[in-house]
């Protein structure tokens, strides 16, 4: 239940992500999707449903980096498909270094 929680209050839907693109079509979109990540990052203390939320967060914004309809710095982009990797595939440590890192950015 909880995660259909996080993912159904906390994730912006393809709607909102397109919406986003039509108001800052020559901007990067990085900072509003830096405070959404650690805006999640702080309410959720889980691993898991954090990691579900990476997946989901990325899946939405895949198709738009690959055909550039939406900038993103690369050093959030890197981060965001570090974590949305199974936690098996990367490890323990690296993953807790990809949580500080993702704290720590600014732009």
């Amino acid at each position: 239940m909880e995660l259909l929680q996080v993912l159904n209050n906390r994730i912006p839907t393809k709607s909102s992500v397109f919406s986003l693109f039509h108001k800052k079509q020559s901007q990067d979109i990085s900072k509003k999707f830096l405070q959404i990540i650690k805006r999640v990052k702080k309410w959720m203390n889980n691993k898991k449903i954090f990691n579900a939320f990476c997946i989901e967060l990325y899946d939405i914004i895949s198709y738009y980096v690959m055909f550039d309809k939406i900038k993103i710095a690369k050093k959030i982009l890197r981060l965001l498909e570090e974590l949305s990797l199974p936690i098996a595939y990367i490890g323990e440590n690296r993953r807790n270094e990809s949580f500080k890192k993702i704290t720590k950015i600014k732009l």
